[in-house]
């Protein structure tokens, strides 16, 4: 059984289907909305193959992703399609639109509140290390 910070997570990560997507490293800081889908805790994302965010990741792995219900840092990588146990619906649009398929693994999610403004909870997942 899962613990409510698990559970929760995996609960507000399933809602959108696009986030905004924050890298920076030698490209700078790039800022890019991209689809995404959430496989219990793992949070997966399309980046165009010409994406400066790729150089980013490269050197470094630390990522933010925005919505408007929650914020997530993590660690992001690039995968193989092939190398899923699950598949999502992103891959079919991966191969169609020329996109490489991202993994993040948060470590950090803070919800926002429904109205008003800042963070109703946040929740700390694993290391960042």
């Amino acid at each position: 059984m899962l613990d409510y910070a698990h559970q929760r997570t995996i609960q507000v990560l399933k809602i959108p289907h696009k986030a905004v997507f924050v890298t920076s490293g030698p490209a700078g800081v790039q800022v890019s909305e991209v689809p995404c889908e959430a496989i219990g805790l793992e949070l997966y994302v399309l980046l165009p193959r010409t994406s400066d965010h790729l150089f980013n990741l490269e050197q470094d792995p630390s990522v933010t992703l925005l919505t408007a219900g929650w914020v997530l840092k993590g660690k992001a990588r690039l995968i193989l399609p092939n190398k899923l146990h699950l598949e999502p619906g992103l891959l079919q649009a991966a191969e169609e639109e020329g996109c490489i398929l991202g993994q993040v693994d948060p470590f950090q999610v803070h919800i926002r509140r429904e109205q008003g403004w800042g963070f109703v909870e946040t929740i700390d997942l694993n290391s960042p290390c």
